[in-house]
């Protein structure tokens, strides 16, 4: 049977597997950060577990679709975020390999984990394009929380934790401004600018 590649990434028999090894993967990141969310205030918790939340809206829009639904501003936030943190993690881990060396084995392994597992997050981003169906005013809003979310991280201090990178925060910020930047004008020329009567089904 010629089925073409793009309905077979929208094949439940697909989505169901992707949608609950992205779950896992929301729920693990979220215990992740709890030492750091212990000590934050309350209202930075939105702001404070980037990677997880980033995957938790690829979710949101993976089980929408199984059950043949959909939300365009989960799907802008997912395509932004996941293409922004997962980028940024992949960096901030391998200048910490770079910064630490490969010594401890430990923290090498987890730091090849985390780059594997977060650049497989922009890497979803990037194959899903095609059923993406946002607009301008949702990638507008998508805009709003992500460079919000970068003023909480480096002007108000609630960046993920990486000590052995802290005396370089200011140009890590100055970088993750610019890839929020580089996401959202990805979003508009991959997807919103497009008809979205264009896509596929």
């Amino acid at each position: 049977m010629n089925v073409p590649f793009f309905q077979i990434l929208k094949h439940k028999a697909l989505l169901w597997p992707l949608g609950l090894i992205n779950l896992a993967g929301t729920l693990y990141g979220y215990y992740w950060y709890q030492p750091q969310l212990e000590t934050a205030k309350w209202y930075y918790y939105p702001f404070i577990p980037d990677s997880p939340t980033a995957s938790l809206f690829f979710t949101i829009i993976v089980f929408l679709w199984i059950f043949n639904r959909r939300s365009r501003l989960f799907e802008a936030l997912a395509f932004v975020t996941l293409i922004k943190y997962g980028v940024w993690a992949v960096v901030m881990n391998a200048l910490m390999l770079q910064e630490l060396g490969t010594s401890n084995s430990y923290l090498t392994t987890m730091a090849l984990m985390l780059m594997v597992s977060h650049g497989a997050m922009a890497f979803q981003a990037l194959l899903y394009i095609p059923f993406m169906t946002f607009r301008v005013k949702e990638l507008v809003l998508v805009s709003i929380w992500v460079i919000h979310n970068d003023v909480v991280d480096y002007v108000l201090g609630q960046w993920p934790r990486y000590p052995a990178l802290a005396e370089h925060i200011q140009w890590i910020g100055y970088g993750s401004f610019w890839l929020t930047g580089l996401c959202i004008l990805m979003g508009y020329f991959f997807v919103a600018r497009d008809s979205i009567d264009n896509k596929v089904a």
